[in-house]
C-alpha cells in the first residue's frame, strides 16, 4: 500500500544551524504538556516549556498493528561516502553527521512545523530578554562508555562548536547545576531555539581517555546504537543499545550505513532488498511508484546555482551575467525531460512554500538571445568559460550536465564538474573563484533558518556576495519574536533581484521503502530523514 505524505525538504541534511544577528527584548511564559513551537516574546517572563516526545505508535501505523517490532537490521543508503570525522561533532560535514545520529543525540529534535521534541533535555526556559536559554537535562542517561550525561559534558560538547566558529551567535555556555545548563546568545532570535537541535552531544570521558584522533573516527554518544566498525567506502556498521535510555527502544538491532555510489546499482539492490529505502526522481520513481512500494512523498528544497560574485575579479560579480545565467536556463525544459512530473520551473527558492512567494516578481524566463545580450553588456561579447561544482550526492547529474549545456550555448563555455564529499565542501566553505557552485537548498522547518544556514557571512558560501540592504532584511526576518511572511518575502525579493542564488527547479523527491519497513522519521521529521530510535522492521523485512 503506498503512503503519500506531503513533507517539505530535499537534503538529506542534518548539519547544525549557525545563529547569528539582533534579537527583541521581551519574553512569554508556556507551559504545555505536548510538543511546542518557539515561543513568542510579548511579556517580561521567562519560557518554560516541557514536551513529550510520540512514541513509534503514536506516530506510524504498521501493516499490523500488533506485528513485532523488534529485531533485524537497517539498511540505509549514501551515494557518498563519509569524508570527514563521523565522531567530532564540531568537525562533521552533512553525511558524516547523519551517520553519526545513530550514536550521538542532542538536547532537542525538529520536526515537521518547527515542532521541538525533547531528547536529551526535558525542559528548557527560554529569557528573551537576557537572551538565554536554561535546558534541564534528563536524569541517569549513560554515554555507550558507561560515562554520566551531567552539563559539564555539554559545556564541554557546546565549547568545541564555539571553539570551532560553528555557532557565531552563541556568547556563553554556563554550568548551573549538574543537570542544567544555560546557554547564552548574542541576540536571541526566532531560529535561536530550534537551532540547538543541530549539535550532537559526545562523551568527554571517551575523549580524555582516547584522544582527539581516535574520537574523530570512533562516536561515542547516548544514542540508541553502538559503533562497531567502519569500512571505508563500503559501510558503517552500529549494533544495538542494550541500555538506551529511552525504555523499549531501539526497535532494531542494529544500523548499517550501505555505500552505493551509482544510481543504478543503487536501485537494483532496493529491489532486491539488501537496503530498505532508496529515494528516486524521474522514471525510476515512476516505475516504483507503479510496482507498488511504500512512498513517502517530500517537496520544497530548491536546486540552484550559488555565483562567485563576492570576487570582484569574477564575471559573476556583474549582475548582468547572472542574469545571462538565468535567462539561459530552460526551466520548463528541465522540468519536463529530466523531472518526468517530480519536478516544476523555480525563479525564486521554495516558490512551494505561500510564505516565501514574492509577488510581482519578474521572472528572468528562459531567453538566450536576452542572455547574450547581457553578457555582451557586461564586457563579454565572446563569452567566458567557467565551471559548475556540483555536490553530487544531492544534485542529479543530468541536471548539471544540462545547465552546463545551457550555458555553453549562449558563449558561457561551462565544465560540470563532481568533485567528492570533502572536495566539495572546501568550495562550499572556503571559495569557489569564477565558478558556479550547484546547490540544493533544504526547507527547514522554521524558513528563518535558511538565513543562518546558507546566507550568513561567517558560515559557507563564502564567494557569494551579500548586499547591505538583504543584511538588513535577513537580520529584520530574523529578529522578529515570530516568523513574519512579508519579512521573509523581502529576503526572498532581494535574492531572486539581485540573483544570489539563481534557482532552477523545485523537486519532489520520492523517498521509497521495502515492505515491512519502517522509517518512522519520515513521518514527522521535516530536517533529518532518519530518525532510528524509531524506525523498525517487520518480519518480511528483517
Amino acid at each position: 500500500m503506498r503512503k503519500l505524505i506531503m513533507i517539505g525538504i530535499v537534503l538529506l541534511i542534518t548539519a547544525s544551524l549557525v545563529l547569528a544577528g539582533c534579537g527583541p527584548d521581551e519574553t512569554t511564559t508556556t507551559t504545555s504538556a505536548q510538543p511546542t513551537t518557539t515561543t513568542t516574546a510579548t511579556t517580561t517572563a521567562t519560557t518554560t516549556t516541557t514536551s513529550a516526545l510520540p512514541t513509534a505508535t503514536q506516530t506510524v501505523t504498521p501493516a499490523d498493528p500488533d506485528a513485532d517490532k523488534y529485531g533485524g537490521v537497517y539498511k540505509y543508503p549514501l551515494n557518498v561516502a563519509p569524508a570527514s570525522p563521523i565522531g567530532h561533532p564540531a568537525e562533521m560535514n552533512n553525511i558524516e553527521a547523519l551517520v553519526a545520529t545513530a550514536a550521538m543525540e542532542s538536547l532537542l529534535l525538529s520536526g515537521d512545523g518547527g515542532i521541538i521534541y525533547p531528547r536529551l533535555a526535558t525542559s528548557w526556559d527560554v529569557d528573551v530578554a537576557n537572551k538565554s536559554m536554561t535546558f534541564h537535562l534528563r536524569e541517569g542517561v549513560k554515554f555507550h562508555d558507561g560515562s554520566d550525561l551531567t552539563a559539564e559534558v555539554v559545556k564541554w560538547s557546546w565549547d568545541l562548536q564555539i571553539e570551532a566558529g560553528k555557532v557565531p551567535n552563541w556568547e556563553s555556555v554556563e554550568v548551573i547545576d549538574n543537570l542544567t545548563i544555560k546557554l547564552t546568545v548574542k541576540a536571541y532570535q526566532n531560529t535561536s531555539l530550534t537551532g540547538v537541535s543541530g549539535y550532537r552531544i559526545a562523551s568527554k570521558a571517551a575523549f580524555d581517555k582516547n584522544g582527539i584522533d581516535w574520537m574523530r573516527e570512533n562516536p561515542v554518544g547516548t544514542g540508541p546504537f553502538i559503533f562497531v566498525s567502519h569500512e571505508r567506502g563500503s559501510k558503517v556498521t552500529f549494533e544495538k543499545n542494550p541500555n538506551y535510555w529511552d525504555e523499549g527502544k531501539p526497535y532494531l538491532d542494529g544500523v548499517e550505513f550501505v555505500i552505493i555510489a551509482d544510481d543504478t546499482i543503487r536501485e537494483l539492490a532496493f529491489k532486491n532488498g539488501d537496503i530498505h529505502e532508496y529515494t528516486a526522481v524521474g522514471l525510476t520513481a515512476q516505475e516504483l511508484v507503479e510496482l507498488g512500494y511504500d512512498v513517502h512523498q517530500r517537496t520544497g528544497g530548491t536546486f540552484c546555482l550559488i555565483p562567485d560574485s563576492a570576487n570582484e575579479s569574477s564575471p559573476f560579480s556583474k549582475l548582468e551575467v547572472r542574469q545571462a545565467v538565468s535567462y539561459a536556463i530552460n526551466r520548463e525544459s528541465m522540468a519536463e525531460n529530466l523531472g518526468y512530473g517530480f519536478a516544476r520551473p523555480a525563479y525564486q527558492l521554495y516558490p512551494g512554500y505561500s510564505e516565501a512567494i514574492v509577488p510581482g516578481l519578474v521572472k528572468t524566463e528562459y531567453n538566450p538571445d536576452k542572455a547574450r545580450e547581457l553578457l555582451a553588456e557586461a564586457g563579454y561579447p565572446n563569452g567566458f568559460t567557467t565551471s559548475i561544482y556540483s555536490q553530487g550526492y544531492v544534485n542529479p547529474e543530468n541536471y548539471i550536465t544540462a545547465l552546463a549545456a545551457m550555458l555553453t550555448e549562449v558563449g558561457i563555455t561551462c565544465t560540470p564538474e563532481f568533485p567528492e564529499s570533502g572536495k566539495y565542501s572546501e568550495y562550499r566553505f572556503g571559495s569557489w573563484e569564477n565558478s558556479l557552485l550547484a546547490q540544493a537548498l533544504a526547507n527547514l522547518p522554521n524558513l528563518n533558518s535558511i538565513w543562518s544556514f546558507y546566507f550568513l557571512e561567517t558560515a559557507a558560501f563564502k564567494s557569494r556576495y551579500n548586499p547591505p540592504e538583504f543584511i538588513e532584511a535577513r537580520e529584520a526576518s530574523l529578529n522578529a519574536p515570530e516568523i513574519d511572511p512579508l519579512l521573509l518575502q523581502e529576503c526572498f525579493r532581494i535574492i531572486a533581484e539581485e540573483l544570489m542564488a539563481i534557482p532552477y527547479l523545485e523537486e519532489t523527491v520520492m523517498i521509497f521503502q521495502r515492505p515491512g519497513a519502517n522509517n518512522a522519521g519520515l513521518d514527522i521529521a521535516s530536517q533529518t530523514q532518519f530518525w532510528c530510535h524509531l524506525c523498525y522492521l517487520e518480519e518480511e523485512a528483517r
